[in-house]
């Protein structure tokens, strides 16, 4: 029987629509004052915000990739009754070209630069974490009713890495912070040089933080669940750490499920049974 050829279908251009939006967002490009670096800072309030009512807030590093996805899981399990309404902030770059937002982000979201490195590669982190402490935080406090004692830092990978340094060196910026696969490896793991300042700190000040870290059942290395027992043996009264491994996931793939899990361990209601 002779085969019949697929006819190639026809290439259409589509109709011309309305660009897709998320509902109740906003971004701002903002330039820092203090590195000279314009960040595009993307905020969602809560569906049916109340004028009266000041809300969580959850900041998003990699706000390019992870804004939109927490932002809408927050909304739909907040209406769901699962999550305390939030105002959602990613914290990104001023740029859909995805090439140069990793450009950004591996400079952006690294603390420090390994010897070797090319200039201007890595080492902008602790920069950011400035702008975002004294130029972002105060922008979306002056423009949108937050609750200051409910304040969340986010980051997975880079940004997972970014988010113990904040914590490491500046603890009580936040009340919760969440490390998501973190890239503790990063210039053979430098980081752990400020756990030991930092849980003398924790023994000798007024601290009640959290801090989730995640990290991938694929993933090989399994330092960032090594780091959360050794954080977790300083004092649970002041510093409570929530170790979690997501199964079946490896470091890409775990992205979406990683953002789900902040969500509930930052926003999860305590008075659902």
């Amino acid at each position: 029987m002779p085969t019949t050829a697929l006819a190639e279908p026809a290439i259409v251009a589509p109709p011309e629509g309305a660009v897709a939006a998320i509902p109740r967002a906003r971004q701002y490009d903002l330039t820092s004052r203090i590195n000279g670096r314009t960040y595009r800072v993307f905020v969602s309030t809560p569906f049916g915000a109340r004028p009266d009512q000041r809300y969580p807030v959850l900041y998003v590093l990699d706000g390019n990739w992870y804004f939109a996805p927490a932002s809408v899981n927050a909304t739909e399990s907040a209406g769901a009754g699962e999550l305390v309404p939030a105002i959602v902030v990613g914290v990104g770059y001023p740029s859909e070209d995805n090439e140069l937002v990793g450009r950004r982000r591996a400079f952006e979201l690294t603390p420090w630069s390994p010897e070797g490195s090319a200039a201007g590669q890595f080492g902008g982190g602790d920069a950011m974490l400035r702008v975002l402490e004294e130029e972002i935080r105060p922008f979306v406090n002056a423009h949108y009713a937050t609750d200051p004692a409910r304040q969340i830092l986010y980051g997975k990978s880079f940004g997972g890495l970014l988010v113990l340094r904040s914590l490491l060196t500046n603890p009580g910026a936040y009340s919760t912070y969440i490390a998501a696969s973190p890239a503790i490896g990063f210039d053979s793991g430098m980081i752990l040089r400020d756990v030991t300042p930092f849980a003398a700190r924790v023994k000798a000040g007024p601290f009640k933080m959290r801090l989730l870290i995640t990290a991938a059942g694929n993933e090989e290395y399994r330092g960032p669940l090594k780091l959360a027992d050794q954080l977790a043996a300083i004092d649970s009264r002041k510093l409570q750490v929530a170790p979690a491994v997501i199964r079946d996931e490896g470091h890409v793939s775990v992205s979406l499920a990683s953002v789900g899990r902040a969500l509930y361990f930052a926003l999860g209601r305590t008075d659902r049974h």
